[in-house]
């Protein structure tokens, strides 16, 4: 198939967190992985510049060294915010093994 995918790595000097961005090219739907609070003007505006929708803000677990950005995000752009339903934490979508988060043809 003529799917692209487009991956950016962004890094939040301070917590030491490393956020990445994932988009279809084709649809330009993405997920945003492990968000920062106070990184995300910085990833609204990659968002914008690259032309993106965001689907999902996902947290690969619950984050004690810094707050997550996926609420403010949520609150901006109306995506659905995601984490394990094992970490305890709350999100519009609970995942478990094997759950998929769908963006575009991913």
């Amino acid at each position: 198939g003529g799917d692209a995918a487009v991956g950016v790595q962004l890094f939040e000097a301070s917590s030491c967190t490393y956020t990445y961005v994932l988009a279809d090219a084709g649809t330009g739907d993405a997920v945003i992985i492990d968000p920062v609070l106070e990184t995300v003007p910085r990833d609204l505006r990659l968002l914008r510049e690259l032309g993106l929708t965001l689907r999902y803000a996902a947290n690969t677990h619950c984050h004690a060294d810094h707050v997550t950005g996926s609420g403010a995000l949520r609150r901006a752009l109306g995506c659905s915010s995601a984490i394990s339903r094992a970490s305890g934490a709350s999100a519009d979508l609970l995942l478990g093994e094997g759950d998929e988060l769908r963006f575009g043809a991913f």
